[in-house]
C-alpha cells in the first residue's frame, strides 16, 4: 500500500478519538453565516480496514492540531486523495464511488433547497488540480507557496467509513474535520444502500443549517437532588423514614412543583427520573407521576403505605447564608 494511503488511513481512525475532545472545543459551525469548502474528494472506507490502523492514531492528532502550517494542510490533502483514489482502484462492489458522489450530490440539492444562493458547505478544489497536489514536493518554492496558499481556503476534509450489515442496509459514519485544528464531528445513519448518501446528507445539512438550539438551564437553578439513602436505594419507605434522611442530609423532601420541573428537565438536565406508576415522597402527600388527577395524594392510602423519594437541598437565602453563627434570631 503506497505510504500516504497507509499514513491517511492511520489519521483518519482517530478522529472519532477526537470528536469527543477537540470538538466540543470548537463547532464547525462557527462562524454561522460562512460557508465551508469541503475537499470533494472524499474517501470511502471500510471499518474493518480502518480499525486495521488504530494502533498509529495519534499521528493524526500530531497532524490536525492548532499548530498545523500550510505545508501540513497539503499533506492532508496529498494523503486524502492518495486514499480516496486507493479505495476507488479495490471498487469494493463500487459502493466508494456511489456514496461518494451521492453524497455530495445531495449536500449540494438540500444546501440550496435550504439556503437558496448561500449553502453553508461548497465542495471544490479551490483551483487546485489532484495532479498538481500530487506533485508538491517537486514544486519550486515560489510554486509550493502559491498551492499553500490555495490550500488554506479549503476548511474542511471529510471520509465516510461503513459496515455492511444483513441485506442491503449499510451502517455509515461520514466525519468531517477541520484542518487546521483537528476538531472534527461524525454522523453516523443506517439505511439501505441505495439511500445511504441521501441519509449522509441529511445529517449533515441539518447539522449545519438547521436551528441551533440553546442549552437548556437547569430549572431549579443551584439545588441539588440527592438520591435516597444507601440503605433504601430501590425500597419503598415511609414518609418519617425518608424525611429524617433528607433533614440528616440538610435537605428535605421537593414540592410537587419542584418534583415536576425536575422530571421535565430529565436526568442529563438537572433533574431527575421517576418510576412509571410509582409513588414518590413530597412535601404534602405521595406524588405519582402516572397519575393525571392532580398527582397528590394523602400520605397514608390503604394500598400503599410508602413510597419512593429523592431529597432536595436549596441554597440558603443570602441574609440568611451571611448571618453569623453567634447572631441570635
Amino acid at each position: 500500500m503506497n505510504p500516504l494511503v497507509a499514513r491517511f488511513l492511520r489519521l483518519s481512525a482517530s478522529a472519532l478519538v477526537l470528536c469527543g475532545g477537540l470538538a466540543t472545543a470548537q463547532d464547525l459551525r462557527d462562524p454561522p453565516d460562512q460557508t465551508f469548502t469541503v475537499w470533494p474528494n472524499i474517501p470511502v472506507v471500510r471499518a474493518s480496514d480502518l480499525g486495521d490502523y488504530g494502533q498509529d492514531r495519534k499521528i493524526f492528532a500530531d497532524l490536525h492540531t492548532a499548530k498545523a502550517d500550510p505545508a501540513k494542510t497539503l499533506e492532508a490533502l496529498q494523503a486524502v486523495d492518495q486514499l480516496q483514489a486507493h479505495h476507488e482502484r479495490m471498487a469494493l462492489a463500487q459502493l466508494g464511488r456511489t456514496v461518494n458522489t451521492q453524497f455530495i450530490g445531495e449536500v449540494d440539492k438540500q444546501s440550496r433547497r435550504i439556503n437558496g444562493a448561500r449553502p453553508r458547505l461548497r465542495f471544490e478544489f479551490s483551483g487546485i488540480s489532484p495532479d498538481e497536489l500530487q506533485r508538491a514536493a517537486a514544486l519550486d518554492a515560489a510554486a509550493r507557496q502559491a498551492l499553500q496558499d490555495k490550500a488554506r481556503n479549503v476548511a474542511l476534509a471529510a471520509y465516510i467509513s461503513y459496515t455492511r450489515l444483513q441485506e442491503t442496509l449499510v451502517q455509515a459514519t461520514v466525519t468531517l474535520v477541520r484542518l487546521g485544528t483537528g476538531a472534527s464531528q461524525s454522523f453516523t445513519v443506517t439505511a439501505p444502500v441505495q439511500e445511504l448518501g441521501e441519509a449522509l446528507a441529511r445529517a449533515v445539512v441539518d447539522y449545519f443549517s438547521g436551528t441551533r438550539f440553546s442549552a437548556h438551564q437547569n430549572p431549579l437553578g443551584a439545588a441539588q437532588w440527592l438520591l435516597s439513602a444507601p440503605g433504601h436505594a430501590d425500597q419503598l419507605v415511609s414518609r418519617d423514614m425518608a424525611q429524617r434522611y433528607c433533614q440528616s442530609q440538610q435537605a428535605a423532601l421537593p414540592t410537587v412543583e419542584e418534583m415536576e420541573a425536575a422530571e421535565a428537565a430529565g436526568f442529563y438536565g438537572g433533574g431527575v427520573t421517576l418510576r412509571p406508576h410509582t409513588p414518590y415522597h413530597v412535601q404534602t402527600g405521595l406524588y405519582d407521576p402516572a397519575d393525571d388527577a392532580g398527582k397528590v395524594h394523602p400520605n397514608y392510602i390503604a394500598s400503599v403505605r410508602n413510597g419512593y423519594y429523592y431529597c432536595i437541598r436549596n441554597p440558603l437565602p443570602a441574609a440568611q447564608a451571611q448571618r453569623p453563627k453567634n447572631q441570635k434570631r
